[in-house]
């Protein structure tokens, strides 16, 4: 009889292992992954079935991108979010939705009359895609993920301060991107309700903004991502000064997120 049951505990252990970590695959954490793409912007938030996009990275690299969320066994795209139309924002969108089922697209109001903005504008019209010029703030919660969006408030005469400013929430970790907005922008937002967030997509790819310094303080993060493969000097003296931790995407940047914290995944 002892022996049948050490057997039996020997079996359930291996099925255990089998399935990658019992209690670690029950409670499936939120992978973000900050993709290395030059100076362009992609980030895959994945929440077991839920996949939001924020940005498509430039047509450089679309290679790696397609190949990256095919490895990830990704089936659908719940929203991608396109801060604003510069190529390097935007690059891949198209791409992305000839091969995956995107159900929301939400982007800035901003026209820049670009080539990359004008096949993506011919392939929503042409597929009748659920595509939506963000002019009102929005949340939306998708699987874990509580996602806010605020567009501009105000007319710009550029794209980089056209950008959306988003949030993302996944328990109590909010993440904050900053596409490329510029000090413009950032006065903007600084006179609104600003979530603090443990980790904030720096803008404008870590270029030194005058006062940038004044949206990180009210941000207050614990970490920081550029996405850049190059440092700015005055933006990591900044850094350095503040003591925040950074990483630049020199390589892809992946986050696991639970209910209370995050952690860096090699």
């Amino acid at each position: 009889m002892r022996k049948y049951i050490v057997v039996k505990v020997l079996v359930l252990f291996f099925f255990c292992i089998l399935l990658g970590g019992c209690s670690k695959n029950m409670n499936m954490n939120t992978e973000m992954s900050f993709l290395a793409c030059g100076d362009a912007d992609i980030t895959v938030i994945k929440d077991r079935d839920h996949v939001v996009l924020v940005d498509t990275g430039e047509a450089i690299c679309r290679n790696s991108v397609l190949t990256y969320l095919q490895k990830k066994k990704i089936k659908s795209i719940d929203l991608m979010i396109l801060t604003h139309p510069d190529k390097d924002h935007i690059g891949n969108a198209v791409s992305i939705m000839e091969r995956w089922n995107v159900k929301k697209v939400v982007a800035s109001s901003y026209r820049k009359h670009s080539s990359a903005e004008s096949e993506l504008f011919n392939y929503v019209e042409r597929n009748q895609n659920d595509y939506q010029a963000l002019e009102e703030q929005m949340k939306i919660h998708i699987g874990k993920m509580e996602v806010l969006i605020k567009p501009p408030m105000v007319e710009y005469d550029s794209s980089n301060n056209s950008s959306l400013a988003t949030w993302i929430t996944v328990g109590q970790v909010t993440t904050f991107f900053g596409a490329d907005m510029k000090k413009k922008r950032i006065e903007e937002l600084l006179e609104d309700d600003i979530l603090k967030s443990d980790i904030v997509k720096l803008p404008y790819h870590g270029r030194y903004v005058s006062n940038i310094n004044l949206l990180l303080e009210r941000l207050d993060p614990r970490f920081v991502v550029i996405t850049s493969p190059q440092e700015d000097e005055k933006t990591v003296s900044l850094l350095n000064r503040l003591k925040l931790p950074y990483e630049l995407t020199t390589e892809n940047i992946v986050f696991e997120i639970d209910e209370k914290t995050f952690r860096r995944k090699r």
